[in-house]
């Protein structure tokens, strides 16, 4: 019987389920860091985010590559998760680009998870030179 089941049409196996299975918790994740991500911008308000975001570009200028943790010093008054909302902004909107690389964060209240390295589109240095 249980070999029946096995080799019925359309029953997924065992792997597949658990690929379906974690596919579905990162979405969930995802969901739960993008909400999370929508209240802190709002919180910080959009004056306060854009001028982060500014800085952040202005780095980018002259810092070939970078992470968060390139501004956590001149940063240290800002409320918690501004920093990454804007980065992921960024990103988001195409403004910088994932490297593929990441660092440990030296951000004490994250145990030095890692965070990604990001850097200017490939031809965005041109543009923005040129502006």
């Amino acid at each position: 019987m249980t070999s029946l089941v096995r080799t019925m049409p359309g029953r997924r196996s065992g792997g597949a389920a658990a690929r379906m299975a974690v596919r579905v918790a990162q979405v969930r994740a995802e969901q739960r860091a993008n909400s999370l991500l929508e209240r802190i911008r709002a919180a910080a308000g959009a004056d306060q985010l854009a001028l982060v975001q500014a800085l952040i570009l202005n780095h980018a200028q002259v810092q070939a590559e970078f992470s968060a943790n390139d501004f956590r010093d001149q940063l240290a008054d800002l409320p918690h998760g501004v920093l990454g909302a804007a980065v992921r902004g960024l990103a988001a909107s195409r403004s910088i680009t994932n490297t593929g690389r990441t660092v440990p964060s030296t951000s004490p209240d994250t145990h030095g998870h890692r965070i990604a390295v990001y850097r200017l589109p490939v031809g965005a240095e041109e543009t923005q030179a040129a502006a």
